[in-house]
């Protein structure tokens, strides 16, 4: 059991590690930017419907090249969330006493949160939020470990949009052929509280387009 919790660790620091260096190298690039289209993208909900009261809505961001990435997916049951079946998120934020600044806390709901194989203790969720400071804009990742949620702050000088990507990184535990195996499951999705915006995480983290 302790080589299986120390290959975890090692997949841990690894797989964070290349998540922040991706962080760092696209500041350069936020930072050289000149202009930057407010409104590549439109994001709204669509929802399904299906027989025996069965229900999908998934949201999507839809570029002005009419490219389509399908990001939350709530699924219901008679209008109650299948959590087995649905992944999404919620926040909130409110105006601190810091100047251009609000606080807030971020959850993540995850179809895999029920699987009795999961090894909690090793989960990370990480939220990076596009900052715009008076005098610089740069990428700020706030973290937790062995939870659903994490507390953020967003720094915007113009209005309290909020431009960020979060991801999951979790661990759930299977045996093969008596082994103790891993399935090593990464989430990654935009995170926007305006219809309009211009989420260079998309392209960053290069979500996959439908």
């Amino acid at each position: 059991m302790t080589n299986f919790r120390l290959i975890i660790l090692i997949l841990v620091i690894g797989l964070n590690s290349c998540s922040k260096k991706k962080d760092k190298a696209e500041l350069k690039k936020v930072e050289t930017e000149k202009t930057v289209d407010k409104e590549k993208y439109d994001r709204f909900w669509i929802t399904y419907e299906y027989p025996n009261n069965f229900s999908e809505k998934v949201e999507v961001y839809v570029s002005k090249e009419k490219d389509t990435i399908n990001n939350q997916i709530i699924n219901l049951n008679n209008g109650i969330i299948d959590s087995t079946k649905s992944r999404f998120f919620k926040f909130s934020f409110v105006k601190s006493k810091k100047p251009d600044t609000y606080s807030g806390i971020f959850s993540f709901y995850s179809e895999h949160n029920s699987n009795p194989k999961n090894v909690n203790k090793e989960k990370t969720l990480s939220l990076s939020i596009f900052q715009k400071s008076r005098d610089s804009s740069y990428y700020q990742r706030f973290e937790s470990e062995a939870s659903n949620e994490v507390e953020f702050e967003l720094v915007n000088y113009e209005s309290d949009q909020l431009v960020g990507i979060m991801s999951e990184l979790r661990f759930i535990q299977k045996d093969v052929d008596g082994k103790d195996m891993l399935d090593v499951i990464e989430t990654t999705m935009a995170v926007d509280n305006k219809p309009k915006t211009h989420n260079v995480g998309i392209e960053i983290y290069k979500l996959k387009k439908r």
